[in-house]
């Protein structure tokens, strides 16, 4: 048996000191790179707990998954998606309004970020994901889906888009914003003030989208009783670590420049852990635009999403 337990996910500044012991159990942190992670999820590999995506695990819970894979009311991404709209730098495109009947690309159909969008386009925009021409990668976590405007390509939506074949691609990190300096980029985000707009949907709506929690194979139980438990508390450690030290660029928005006036709209704390009234409205939403966009096939209750007394959990206790 192992004497402690292995957490993977990304390397943010929260997880840089959340390894210790909690609740008599040992955790350790690895972080890595997340398509690897989720491979060893999404194929049913050996890990104990891991970071991975709500939207795909909600999915996989949809096609039978429960009953090995589990997960603890952690949320260790967030991120608004107004920026992840991106076209040419010559486009007449100025709002989200104008994508109806336009060609947009994205990598992957089902991955959180995707339906944070296609949801908050709807709600915000009265634009129907159904009246935009989707176009993404030849190869998909899950399969395509039937009544769906979705076109697999071989070709990568990002070089669609910036040869004049697409009208714009989604993408919470282009390469262009990634590997280009700002004077040679080609792409910029369809909002010409995303900072502005975001702020003004969180006041409006009160939701910082969730984009992953922590799962957990349902074994790990059998050798470590109290592993929910010591891996919630080893991230609100972390993350309280984090806070106390002002480091946060990978989970505070709009950077460093802002702390305090972040701080402040978000009530000391943008990464609430635990099922409280805020993360409820936050996953019910996400489930929603699930259910709406027919990726999976029953709305389940939140609670079910989360390992039986796992929903109780708060910070501090």
């Amino acid at each position: 048996m192992a004497d402690s337990i292995l957490v993977r996910g990304n390397d943010y500044e929260f997880t840089l000191q959340m390894a210790g012991t909690y609740a008599g159990t040992r955790i350790d942190y690895e972080p890595g790179v997340l398509e690897e992670i989720y491979a060893k999820v999404l194929n049913n590999q050996p890990f104990q707990a891991c970071e991975f995506s709500l939207s795909n695990y909600t999915m996989m819970r949809d096609r039978g998954a429960g009953d090995w894979l589990t997960a603890i009311p952690v949320f260790a991404n967030r991120d608004f998606r107004h920026s992840i709209i991106w076209v040419r730098k010559d486009s007449d495109l100025e709002s989200a309004e104008q994508l109806a009947g336009k060609k947009v690309g994205v990598r992957d159909y089902t991955m959180t970020a995707a339906v944070w969008l296609r949801g908050t386009l709807l709600d915000e925009y009265n634009t129907d994901w159904r009246d935009i021409h989707w176009f993404a990668n030849a190869e998909q976590r899950f399969p395509t889906l039937g009544g769906v405007p979705l076109t697999l390509v071989d070709g990568d939506p990002e070089t669609m888009l910036l040869e004049g074949e697409l009208d714009a691609f989604i993408s919470p990190r282009p390469r262009d914003l990634m590997e280009k300096p700002p004077a040679e980029r080609q792409l910029r985000p369809i909002f010409r003030d995303v900072l502005a707009v975001e702020r003004e949907y969180f006041q409006r709506t009160g939701i910082y989208p969730i984009n992953h929690t922590v799962v957990m194979r349902k074994e790990l139980l059998d050798e470590f009783s109290d592993a929910p438990k010591a891996i919630f508390d080893a991230y609100c450690t972390g993350k309280a670590r984090a806070l106390k030290r002002k480091i946060g660029s990978t989970f505070v928005p709009w950077g460093k420049e802002y702390w305090t006036e972040t701080m402040s709209m978000f009530g000391g704390d943008p990464f609430p852990m635990g099922l409280t009234e805020s993360n409820r409205k936050n996953v019910g939403t996400l489930l929603r635009y699930l259910h709406e966009q027919t990726l999976i096939s029953e709305l389940p209750e939140i609670e079910d999403l989360f390992l039986p007394g796992t929903t109780g959990f708060t910070e501090g206790a």
